[in-house]
């Protein structure tokens, strides 16, 4: 089974810090990944109430089901089935997710009928990453509603050398400390987050 961990830590930022992180890793002459997430629960949020989210993502030229469930603090189990691009296309316009392979599973596993899922809403992601001390970072513009804003991420093999490290990263940039909630969470904060275009 497609299954990996994920250890990683949040910080939303301000676009000061954001642009100074740009400029200091020389990311602008660096390729972008464009990303787009569209995600999907139950209409009474049973994902949610168990603290996961689904995804579909679709990139410039491919796409991926992912279905995030919690493991501990800053830790989850993420369970994928990779797709083509027209795949994912296919899948969101229909407002559906596969009803064979890996996440299906997990949802089985988890109670959650798939036919009973619909899209909650959709955001998007201009993303760069450059490596750090004990892992990756992510820097993201993300795009919702009509919200914008800025996080960076971090992703370490190791919780404890991992969250160390990312607080000297904060620390030596002077980037004050934001708790950032998942993006899922920031985009059904903001109205018509249902509505998927």
């Amino acid at each position: 089974m497609s299954q990996n961990i994920e250890k990683e830590f949040k910080n939303l930022l301000n676009k000061e810090e954001y642009e100074a992180l740009l400029t200091a890793f020389n990311l602008e002459a660096t390729e972008p990944i464009k990303q787009t997430n569209v995600y999907f629960d139950t209409p009474d949020f049973k994902l949610k109430g168990l603290n996961s989210g689904l995804r579909i993502r679709m990139y410039e030229d491919k796409g991926e089901i992912t279905l995030k469930t919690p493991i501990q603090e800053n830790e989850k189990l993420e369970t994928n089935d990779d797709l083509t691009l027209d795949e994912a296309k296919a899948l969101v316009d229909s407002h559906r997710i596969k009803a064979s392979g890996n996440v299906a599973d997990k949802l089985k596993e988890l109670g959650i009928a798939i036919e009973d899922l619909r899209i909650i809403g959709q955001l998007s992601t201009i993303r760069y990453d450059f490596p750090g001390d004990k892992g990756t970072y992510f820097l993201d513009k993300s795009f919702y509603q009509d919200q914008m804003d800025y996080e960076l991420e971090f992703e370490s093999e190791s919780l404890e050398e991992g969250a160390l490290a990312f607080q000297s990263f904060l620390k030596l940039h002077d980037i004050k400390v934001r708790k950032a909630k998942q993006k899922i969470e920031r985009m059904l904060a903001y109205p018509n987050s249902t509505t998927h275009q």
